[in-house]
């Protein structure tokens, strides 16, 4: 905007008053010439905007226009006019070189026309030497505007694709969730639909079915109360806390499901002074849950071992099974949303234990082999 109100607001009232200064002192070679030219010259300001791809030929045409105008006002205040012109012509070229050569061009058509009105004194010497100076500076301050404007556009436009980026993949998520969370809801509410349609012959008697369809009702209840679990918003509960301590609680919490199951629980090597940042109650569910996956998956009497160390900043926690593991195919999915192996799992349990150690600043990771059993990685930021 600002260049826009000085290319065609400034440099036209400008020209007119070289044209009323230079008749008023009457250093003007011819009036009619000088008013012609410079009339050209402002119509030639505003004769490149519907056409942009004659940009070089219309400023060539401006220089010469504005030399003429020089020569014939036979004043010195044109210099300005050469900057303005000087200014408009660099802003599209981004070649120095050639930026520097168009501004030393436009002051030696400066000087020539000076030259034709004043004396070759010492003066007037240094002054065209300071002109060539005033032109390099200008060249530079150009150049650097049109960069520092260039990488401004540059940056919103990435700023404006990673941000269409970023909403086009929320709503990636967002209807694969829906999706899931639908098909989820469907299979229960099928169910249902089918005993209370088998009911109906029977007048409505849904007694022999009725743990059945408890069962369903209680799984989508299950289903909606871990999917809000994980639209919760971030955790802000944080203080420093041991993480052998949350170790100890989750522990206790699971030791007894474990010897249910007729699996051993062992929390084999730890490091008491190990402390991290953490909202306790959510790293506990973390725990718990990777750990209920763990005993569910032993058929067979086996053992699952917590291990804490620290491994340069950062706290480590693995939890092994020796169940059937996981195949390699199917371990790239296990944090998906929705995705389960289990025949009446929900697939939101590992989901949610990621996004919980993701909001820690951490790392969720798992490695397994067949027949062997699988590992559970917790990296926490060590404070």
């Amino acid at each position: 905007m600002i260049s826009r109100t000085i290319y065609y607001v400034v440099f036209p009232l400008y020209v007119i008053f070289v044209i009323y200064s230079s008749l008023s002192l009457g250093n003007d070679l011819n009036d009619i010439l000088l008013i012609v030219l410079g009339l050209l010259l402002i119509l030639s300001m505003f004769s490149d905007i519907p056409f942009p791809n004659r940009f070089g030929l219309f400023s060539f045409i401006q220089f010469l226009l504005l030399f003429g105008f020089h020569y014939t006002s036979q004043l010195n205040w044109c210099y300005s006019l050469y900057i303005i012109l000087l200014s408009k012509v660099l802003y599209p070229i981004r070649r120095m070189s050639l930026s520097i050569f168009v501004g030393f061009a436009s002051m030696a058509l400066y000087t020539a026309a000076r030259i034709t009105y004043m004396d070759p004194t010492k003066y007037n010497s240094l002054a065209v030497i300071s002109d060539f100076l005033t032109s390099l500076a200008v060249v530079f301050i150009i150049q650097y505007i049109v960069k520092t404007e260039r990488e401004k556009n540059q940056l919103i436009e990435q700023i404006e694709r990673e941000s269409t980026f970023y909403q086009s993949e929320k709503l990636k998520v967002i209807g694969e969730l829906s999706a899931g969370m639908a098909h989820e809801i469907r299979n229960p509410l099928t169910t249902i639909k089918g005993f209370l349609q088998l009911s109906k012959t029977q007048d409505y008697n849904i007694k022999p079915w009725y743990e059945l369809l408890t069962d369903e009702v209680e799984r989508m209840t299950e289903l909606t109360g871990e999917f809000l679990e994980f639209s919760k918003p971030r955790i802000t509960n944080y203080q420093v806390a041991s993480m052998h301590e949350c170790l100890l609680k989750v522990v206790s919490l699971t030791e007894s499901e474990a010897r249910v199951r007729g699996h051993q629980l062992q929390y084999t090597e730890f490091s008491p002074e190990l402390r991290v940042y953490m909202d306790t109650d959510k790293i506990v569910q973390v725990f718990v849950n990777v750990i209920k996956n763990a005993l569910e998956a032993m058929a067979e009497p086996g053992k699952v071992t917590i291990r804490l160390y620290k491994s340069k900043s950062w706290v480590n926690v693995v939890l092994t099974d020796t169940g059937k593991g996981i195949k390699q195919a199917d371990l790239k999915k296990i944090f998906d949303p929705f995705f389960t192996t289990k025949p009446s799992g929900t697939g939101l349990g590992l989901a949610i234990s990621q996004k919980i150690i993701q909001d820690h600043g951490g790392k969720l990771e798992a490695s397994s082999m067949e027949g062997r059993g699988t590992s559970f990685v917790v990296k926490l930021p060590l404070r």
